[in-house]
């Protein structure tokens, strides 16, 4: 019996396939007919059909299947057909359940987000306990995540555990999702955003910790948030300006100019093609971000969370090789002078 992942080549996916590896373990990498699988051959591990929109390759990806890792949550690349986004989430997860139920699968971790915990009145850090009671109506991302945790949450023909990561920078970020802001200040690029609190956690320590929800062999906690560091996010691109040799970034946008503006820019990349100088997922997951705890990591699951230094350090080796960022060699170190940007 074996673990099946997926959206193996994608971000996340891949740093949950190594750290599986790492573990010992040989992992069937789940992958649409139509996906760039290079970094996947390049491990050199099985690889399967596995397409969320048709469940008989499912059903097959998981024959004499022990666990799955589902880390292809839908999420589409613009926000502005809301209503078909949640009809295509809830159909992907159901189909991936279904399958599971149907193949004698004992185990789906499914990697959802900290966009689904709930802040607190008073401001202090949410918990795994602090769940939306409904629909958060923050926009289509919060939304999105907050329907299909639902659905996961509610099954009960098999166990379903579920891991909540908060932004995640480090390697295999190949589409530059949420490392956006930060290959945006190092290229020297003044980028639009708003002002909140987000939840930022080194992507192979998630990794690492999903891999662990999937090889358990005792009980794990249903729900687990993982996050290493809250962070404003204005003072955050003021330090990684420093870091990278370039202009301060500008003031940050209102709330209601932020959205305005993600609008009109995913409306003209709608139209036009390109990326948006700005998505709404980033700005309402800034504006509506919240401090969490992720103590439950540390102690369940052994948690170590990496520096904020030691994240960005592998994220530059990565993205230079990658030809996302400049060459800086002599760029500013976070270890050193007064304004250091590592948060314990």
């Amino acid at each position: 019996m074996s673990t099946l992942v997926l959206g193996a080549g994608g971000f996340l996916g891949l740093n949950i396939v190594d750290a599986l590896v790492a573990a010992g373990s040989t992992p069937r990498c789940g992958r649409r007919v139509r996906s760039n699988v290079i970094p996947l051959r390049s491990r050199k591990l099985p690889m399967v059909v596995a397409d969320l929109e048709q469940p008989e390759t499912l059903r097959e990806a998981m024959r004499d299947t022990k666990t799955v890792v589902h880390a292809a949550g839908y999420y589409p690349r613009l926000s502005l057909d809301y209503e078909g986004a949640i009809r295509i989430g809830r159909t992907q997860l159901e189909n991936v359940l279904d399958a599971a139920a149907a193949s004698g699968v004992e185990r789906v971790v499914y990697v959802s987000s900290t966009a689904t915990i709930a802040p607190r009145a008073d401001g202090s850090a949410s918990t795994e306990a602090d769940g939306f009671a409904s629909v958060p109506g923050f926009g289509l991302y919060h939304d999105l995540k907050w329907t299909m945790e639902s659905i996961a949450l509610a099954e009960q023909r098999l166990e379903v555990v579920i891991a909540c990561p908060g932004a995640c920078i480090g390697p295999w970020d190949l589409r530059v999702g949420t490392s956006a802001l930060v290959v945006g200040i190092a290229r020297g690029v003044n980028p639009p955003h708003p002002d909140g609190i987000v939840n930022i956690v080194d992507a192979r320590d998630v990794g690492q910790l999903v891999a662990k929800m999937a090889l358990s062999t005792t009980s794990v906690p249903k729900r687990v948030l993982m996050a290493a560091h809250n962070r404003q996010v204005h003072p955050m691109l003021e330090s990684l300006a420093k870091r990278y040799g370039v202009a301060p970034p500008s003031a940050p946008l209102r709330a209601d100019e932020a959205k305005a503006l993600a609008f009109s820019e995913e409306s003209r990349a709608a139209e036009c093609g390109g990326r948006p100088a700005v998505s709404r997922e980033i700005v309402d997951l800034i504006v509506h971000g919240a401090p969490v705890d992720a103590s439950l990591a540390t102690q369940a699951l052994g948690a170590r969370f990496r520096s904020w230094t030691e994240t960005l350090d592998a994220f530059d080796d990565w993205a230079r090789r990658m030809r996302l960022i400049p060459e800086q060699p002599g760029y500013w170190s976070t270890e050193h002078g007064s304004e250091s940007i590592t948060q314990p």
